[in-house]
């Protein structure tokens, strides 16, 4: 049997939320409030993203996460211990801002998989119309990050072209800001971007043409209402998965987990400084547009990597320089849990504001960029993998 969920998490109905942000209006849309930041050092424009298995976090522990701005929490905070994710994320929110009240907290979801840690789980066991099908009846399922705990064959899909899952996703992030939910200040979407119109689908599941671009269509219009359940004091954060149309419909992207960056990469190839370039061009028009950009920076976690720690950290920090507006922020870490965080001393170092925009110019295997900051002068060569902050 299970237990009807509490009255906190009940469906609300946001229909007429995603029809008024059909509007052309809507598209594009900006912040009207922002986590606290300025150009003074880096401390104000970094985040931490992660989550604690054990629970909530100890004395050193919160000192640390306390020193950033904004604090994401996954989905595996607490995991080890019993209840839905949706408390367990609740209780971190909260302990961080006792600790730190003036920092924004966000919530994570994924906007594709159905993982079992959470409330809204139970819902989709009950109702599997919430889920993907494909065109035989057979429910589609996928495989998520390995490091946290699923089912061996995969986990249902949420099928956002079914208005009850908008909903349900909607109210879940929505549920999430209130004191009740944790008082988060917005929601960070995991696999926000829409399902291609065409293509071969999931794995093993045949789709068909007309229910891609329903999924797609679905997906556009959960994200159009989970801005407008939020309103726009709040932030809506699509990770993107490299094509950045997600801005079209909410007020935050998170460009990818690897910016300048890579998992396991054992050399800078002319694809992966390809990808580097683009992000760092797409970070700037977001930018310059009022958006916010979460840049973050994964440490290699290849056996031989392509350059030790301490040069993937500077090159992802100096793209970020380089690329960084008002509403840009930057994160770094090994993994996703809160232990793969550290505090870098660059990030207390005086930096100023930003003399100028980059200067892009051609180099041997690439693009160079440069800019220079009232503390700072910086330079990335994207192409030959080399990067300088040269502090003044």
């Amino acid at each position: 049997t299970i237990a009807h969920a509490p009255n906190m998490w009940a469906v609300v109905t946001v229909a007429a939320a995603i029809t008024a942000s059909t509007d052309a209006t809507a598209l594009y849309p900006k912040p009207s409030a922002l986590p606290p930041h300025d150009w003074a050092s880096l401390s104000h424009r970094v985040f931490i993203h992660g989550c604690k298995r054990e629970g909530l976090l100890n004395a050193s522990e919160l000192a640390l996460a306390a020193k950033f701005p904004i604090l994401t929490v996954e989905k595996g905070q607490g995991e080890d211990l019993p209840g839905y994710a949706e408390d367990k994320m609740a209780a971190m929110s909260k302990q961080y801002k006792a600790a730190r009240p003036d920092g924004w907290s966000l919530f994570y979801m994924n906007l594709v998989h159905d993982w079992g840690m959470y409330r809204m789980h139970q819902r989709a066991l009950t109702d599997p119309a919430l889920t993907v099908m494909d065109i035989h009846g057979k429910p589609c399922r996928r495989k998520g990050d390995p490091t946290f705990p699923q089912p061996p064959n995969g986990m249902l899909m949420w099928n956002a072209s079914n208005p009850n899952t908008r909903d349900l996703l909607i109210s879940t992030c929505v549920n999430a800001t209130t004191p009740t939910g944790g008082g988060f200040d917005g929601c960070f979407l995991d696999s926000a971007t829409p399902w291609k119109a065409a293509g071969t689908g999931v794995a093993d599941c045949d789709l068909g043409s007309a229910r891609l671009q329903a999924l797609h269509d679905g997906d556009v219009s959960l994200l159009l209402g989970m801005q407008a359940g939020v309103t726009d004091n709040r932030l809506v954060v699509a990770k993107e998965k490299g094509d950045y149309n997600d801005t079209q419909w909410v007020n935050t992207v998170f460009l990818s987990d690897t910016f300048c960056s890579c998992y396991s990469c054992t050399s800078w190839d002319s694809a992966t400084s390809a990808l580097c370039e683009q992000a760092i061009e797409s970070a700037i028009t977001i930018g310059q547009r009022g958006q916010v950009v979460f840049m973050h920076g994964e440490a290699n976690q290849s056996p031989t990597p392509a350059a030790p720690d301490a040069h993937v950290f500077t090159f992802s920090l100096a793209a970020y320089l380089v690329a960084a507006y008002d509403t840009s922020f930057y994160g770094y870490s090994d993994g996703w849990y809160y232990n793969g965080t550290r505090w870098h001393e660059e990030y207390d170092r005086p930096l100023g504001s930003p003399l100028g925009d980059a200067v892009r110019t051609p180099s041997a295997k690439g693009s160079k960029y440069t800019r220079s900051f009232e503390h700072a002068d910086v330079t990335v060569d994207v192409g030959a993998y080399t990067a300088a902050i040269n502090w003044k």
